[in-house]
């Protein structure tokens, strides 16, 4: 079977985007994908194409999800910031006033904000994890209570790798009695129709791509974690055994901080509504006013980032602007980037909402060719 090109809307001004990823496709850079873009609160770009999967036999549909790995930190943020804005919990306060065991062991001044912009100092937890602990949730929050600071906290910024999303979970599920999944599907995906979900429910498992690698990734994975006392090492605890991010396991589990599945139009569509002053298909989901703070530069990192590898800036919760997660010229664009190369931002001043999720996965912790290939080719003609 002939791989499957573009399918999709795209607006004329864009036709460049479309020609350059039906030329990665042609020339097997990419295998699938989805690339969904906003201007001015337009959908100008909606296409996706290629395969599916590695046998090269399920054409990638419009509503075919993907794991969206990091890119799924960006969703979790916007859900603790939607606390937030109804003033259930409080930025400058300590988490342990809403998360009473997260208190122990030296955590207890440690603020709602230090979660948000990865200055809490708890990349990694003092358990050892077992193979599949990290799809525990439950054994991972009471490993969170349980856990000294890595460092102390406040003192810089370190990428909260695998953590993330049990420490702000954690919180929404003091706070409000629901597990990320649920509070999502009430507050966000349901609500919204926003096709990006944690814990996949069987209707929606038949829609996932398979993710894999072409080569093996020595950058990438293998490489950092030859040294299992480094903090990247430490911080990819409790996966299952040879877990290749296709498996039920990850697929279906809470793991916040990298298993939510959507696609470009998810991405596009969670970021429209944080470019649009929080506001989507006319739902306040939350103020401007939050929003704002949300996205202001918080911190970066003093030379490379021991988890990524590059210096990293940072908001609360969304990555801003930089060299290795580019998007686009305008210095204020804040977003997340995924493993692999999945990605999703919003540009403010070009009033622009882009995501983009393949399912051949790129080497480095980095956006890749591929992803800026794409975002020059939309500025370009902007």
């Amino acid at each position: 079977m002939k791989k499957p090109l573009c399918s999709g809307y795209i607006d004329n001004k864009f036709l460049i985007v479309k020609n350059i990823v039906d030329d990665l496709l042609m020339k097997n850079h990419e295998e699938g994908c989805s690339i969904t873009l906003y201007l001015d609160g337009e959908k100008v770009i909606d296409i996706w194409g290629g395969w599916a999967n590695k046998e090269k036999n399920i054409p990638w549909q419009h509503d075919t999800i993907v794991s969206t790995f990091s890119v799924s930190k960006a969703l979790v943020s916007t859900l603790g910031h939607i606390l937030v804005d109804r003033k259930q919990i409080e930025l400058n306060k300590p988490v342990a006033t809403y998360w009473k065991n997260f208190g122990k062991f030296e955590k207890d001044k440690i603020l709602v904000r230090n979660l948000f912009d990865h200055t809490c100092a708890i990349t990694y937890v003092d358990k050892k994890l077992n193979f599949g602990d990290l799809y525990n949730w439950d054994l991972m929050i009471k490993a969170i209570e349980n856990t000294k600071p890595n460092w102390n906290p406040c003192e810089k910024p370190v990428y909260l790798n695998m953590t993330y999303g049990y420490l702000i979970g954690g919180l929404i599920e003091k706070v409000t009695g629901l597990k990320l999944s649920a509070f999502n599907r009430i507050n966000f995906s349901n609500l919204l129709n926003i096709d990006y979900n944690f814990s996949l429910r069987p209707q929606e498992l038949k829609r996932v791509a398979k993710v894999y690698r072409k080569v093996a990734g020595e950058e990438f994975l293998e490489k950092p974690m030859k040294d299992i006392n480094s903090i990247f090492a430490k911080s990819m605890q409790g996966f299952g055994k040879n877990e290749d991010f296709n498996s039920k396991s990850w697929r279906s589990g809470e793991v916040g901080s990298g298993q939510g599945h959507g696609n470009a139009r998810s991405i596009a569509n969670l970021f429209e509504m944080l470019r649009n002053d929080g506001s989507y298909n006319g739902y306040q989901v939350i103020s401007k006013q939050t929003r704002d703070n949300a996205i202001k530069f918080q911190c970066e990192s003093k030379g490379n980032d021991p988890i990524i590898g590059s210096p990293i800036k940072l908001a609360l919760g969304y990555e801003l602007n930089c060299p290795v997660f580019p998007m686009g010229p305008n210095p204020n664009s804040f977003g997340h980037w995924g493993a692999g190369g999945s990605f999703g931002f919003s540009d403010l001043e070009a009033n622009v909402a882009f995501g983009y999720t393949p399912n051949l996965m790129h080497d480095k912790m980095e956006l890749g060719p591929r992803g800026k290939k794409i975002i020059e080719a939309i500025y370009s003609v902007l």
